[in-house]
């Protein structure tokens, strides 16, 4: 019964999305076109066209499983050479541009770049970030990626022209790809699994994501793979159960954090998928699995902040809260704002901070009020799912993922995806931990500071629909 309900009530969550991100096209289409009914009848067109897509991709697969029928042999053939037609595409993207850090992982790079040339850490870093590694330890991480990768560059080119990182970030998508595709074998058939793969390639995050080296692919990998290592633990065997894997699944998970802070979400996610299903041993593997991931992050932190120096009365003194995150999303479309920056900074100590930023929480919902709230949640909702190119454009410089056809294309995969979801979930074929974790996500992102560019690192599960 607890199953029943949290599937209609997802479901129908993600027809809200739908309906939300739609409809978020018509005032852009009615001051391009001066016409408001043009641009009624404009997204009612692409949604048509969407939904025919929908069965037409339907029909596809009736057909690809006739030709596998059931034969993993032939799948893993398929999925080798869409792999390979991966890759390439993935080195056109990549190299046929030049690619430039900007915001935050601008000023990873340029710090990542002071260390391996000698330069004073917080050179050319802007005077307002002097204290950026401080303020931000969710970088750490990726900063010392950046730098390990920076000095390989620098002792074998004599150059820093991002090469490497690029190269790293196109080997961490095809391991998501991969895992991505033996997840599906664990839980679908081949053909399904041959569909998840052509899913994944056409014109993605995996592709147009592969010169921007940021949190967002970087923790993809440890997020998949996490993923994979849990739904091995649920199948193995059925009674014994593999523990190991629910380590593995922990440590990942860990590592998936320190890139990217949403990773974390996996942990309530598997607990509450344990609780639900009645898991073998839930109690002792719940247990296994907390302990060793607050481990885990504590060993990284304590090694990250050691590699850059920051003691613990710097990360005190200038460290941002958790709240902060929360507050500054109460603000337009939930994304980043400069001005609650600038007021988080102002206070110095992590006390203080907190303090300051429940204080203006609090102000910013009294101000809004529950209307102004709510209205401010679509709005939040639309930015956070209504792109379909996930801001790949704002990130890159090569023309064509800036033009109309690309987010026309990816705009009809993007909902076609999100109707496909909230379909699996009122039909009550999702695969458990995959769905709790997708909305999971969802909730998060409502509450956190957002953008669409935070479903990357979730992208592969997106593609087990």
């Amino acid at each position: 019964m607890v199953k029943k309900y949290f599937n209609i009530i997802s479901g129908i969550f993600f027809l809200f999305v739908i309906a939300v991100s739609a409809t978020s096209f018509i005032p852009i289409l009615s001051r391009e076109l001066n016409l408001m009914t043009v641009g009624i009848i404009i997204v009612f067109m692409f949604l048509t066209i969407t939904y025919f897509m929908s069965s037409a991709t339907g029909k596809s697969e009736k057909l690809l499983k006739k030709f596998i029928s059931g034969n993993k042999i032939l799948s893993d053939r398929i999925f080798c050479i869409l792999a390979l037609i991966l890759l390439v595409f993935q080195l056109n993207f990549a190299f046929i541009q030049d690619f430039t850090p900007k915001n935050d992982l601008s000023y990873i790079c340029t710090g990542a770049e002071n260390i391996v040339t000698g330069n004073p850490f917080y050179n050319n870093i802007p005077e307002i970030h002097k204290h950026y590694f401080a303020v931000y330890p969710n970088n750490h991480m990726i900063f010392i990626v950046i730098s390990i990768l920076y000095r390989l560059e620098y002792i074998f080119t004599g150059n820093i022209k991002n090469i490497f990182p690029v190269i790293f970030n196109i080997i961490s998508l095809d391991i998501s790809y991969i895992l991505m595709y033996r997840i599906s074998g664990i839980i679908n058939t081949p053909e399904k699994s041959v569909v998840c793969a052509v899913r994944g390639l056409l014109l993605t995050p995996f592709v147009t994501y592969s010169a921007f080296f940021y949190t967002d692919s970087m923790a993809m990998p440890y997020i998949t793979g996490a993923v994979y290592f849990y739904i091995k633990y649920i199948n193995y065997n059925k009674i014994n159960r593999k523990t190991s894997d629910i380590i593995i699944c922990s440590i990942l998970t860990a590592v998936g954090y320190k890139f990217k802070g949403s990773a974390g979400l996996l942990i309530p996610a598997i607990i509450f998928d344990m609780i639900i299903n009645r898991r073998r041993n839930r109690l002792k593997n719940i247990f296994v699995l907390i302990v060793l991931f607050i481990i885990f992050c504590i060993i990284l932190s304590k090694i990250s902040a050691g590699i850059i120096s920051i003691d613990d009365a710097e990360l005190e003194k200038y460290r941002f809260p958790l709240i902060h995150w929360i507050m500054m999303s109460v603000h337009g479309r939930g994304g980043y704002c400069a001005e609650d920056f600038r007021y988080t900074l102002s206070f110095t100590g992590y006390e203080n901070k907190i303090n300051a930023d429940i204080s203006r929480l609090a102000e910013k919902l009294s101000d809004m009020g529950f209307s102004g709230f709510f209205s401010h949640l679509i709005c939040k909702i639309s930015y956070t799912w209504r792109d379909g190119t996930y801001m790949t454009g704002y990130y890159n410089k090569y023309s064509f993922l800036r033009s109309y056809g690309f987010y026309i294309f990816t705009a009809i995969f993007h909902f076609k995806m999100l109707y496909d979801i909230a379909h699996k979930y009122i039909s009550g074929k999702y695969y458990d931990i995959i769905k709790i974790i997708i909305i999971i996500l969802a909730l998060f992102l409502m509450v956190w500071e957002t953008r669409c560019r935070y479903l990357v690192s979730f992208f592969p599960l997106f593609m087990l629909i």
